[in-house]
């Protein structure tokens, strides 16, 4: 199946998070039916989502880890008729070679790997063959261990060195440096204060010549900030989309995709006014 082309680099795109993990740490559970997919996918794309990203693990702090079959189970019904319902990319959060092999038979157009593809040996040349874009997120640690005690004496030097070491492995099973994007991986094996020290550098991370990715989406560091509960934080997350949009990283990866596609029409409207050029708004724009 051909692959459907990631949206053109220039500016902030939203990529909607669609979660089949029971226990995902935001909204496990919420979708169980390929119809309920199907629908919040739809309305994802019609607030502004230009890439849906569908995981079946939760890769939470603490998460326990779940067999290829486990997961192919709760994408095989749902993948179909995601595909057919809209015609915007799919990525898929998996670091499983095996359920990757499966879904490329129906159709995605992306790879979000959360492990950079060190879970599993089979799928950076997988990908490679498949001719698949990858995001590298960095991490140290699993799910189930990365948040017991991280340290890092300068987190972006440490973050940018290992990603771009996950580029190296990425490189030598054939993928090419243009289908790469790099995630920096906050809330993965991060304290505070390295989670705030990367969005300080998002620019840096940027400079390195890839295209990428932020998620923090209703994250823990959010709560901490805020003294929210996950229900109550897409404020704090619209935070991070303007802060992403200024700093020129391609997609932020969010659950609620009309806040920040909200955030980023006005940043776009400032930034062409800058430029002495007229915001573009909706035709049935409120007065």
């Amino acid at each position: 199946m051909k692959l459907r082309p990631l949206p053109p680099p220039g500016r902030t795109h939203v990529m909607g998070v669609l979660n089949l993990s029971p226990d995902s740490f935001s909204d496990g559970g919420a979708l169980s039916t390929a119809q309920q997919v199907v629908d919040t996918a739809r309305r994802m794309v019609s607030d502004g989502a230009a890439v849906l990203d569908l995981g079946a693990v939760s890769t939470r702090p603490g998460a326990a880890p779940v067999t290829p079959s486990e997961e192919w189970r709760r994408l095989a019904d749902v993948l179909g008729p995601l595909r057919d319902a809209v015609s915007v990319p799919l990525s898929l959060d998996t670091s499983s070679a095996e359920v990757t092999q499966r879904a490329l038979a129906i159709g995605i157009d992306l790879l979000n790997d959360v492990s950079a593809l060190a879970a599993d040996p089979d799928l950076a040349p997988l990908a490679a063959q498949a001719g698949l874009p990858v995001v590298l997120m960095h991490r140290r640690g699993t799910p189930a261990d990365m948040q017991r005690a991280p340290h890092y004496e300068n987190a972006p030097a440490e973050v940018q060195a290992e990603l771009l070491a996950s580029v190296q492995r990425a490189e030598a099973a054939g993928l090419p440096r243009e289908g790469l994007l790099l995630d920096p991986g906050i809330g993965f094996g991060k304290r505070l204060v390295d989670n705030l020290a990367l969005l300080a550098a998002l620019r840096e991370l940027g400079a390195l010549g890839f295209r990428t990715l932020l998620g923090c989406s209703r994250k823990s560091f959010l709560g901490t900030l805020t003294g929210r509960p996950v229900t109550q934080r897409e404020h704090a997350t619209s935070a991070t989309t303007v802060l992403a949009a200024q700093a020129g990283v391609d997609f932020v990866r969010v659950h609620r995709v009309d806040a920040a596609s909200d955030a980023l029409a006005v940043i776009a409207a400032v930034e062409r006014a800058s430029r002495g050029l007229p915001p573009v708004v909706p035709e049935a724009a409120p007065s």
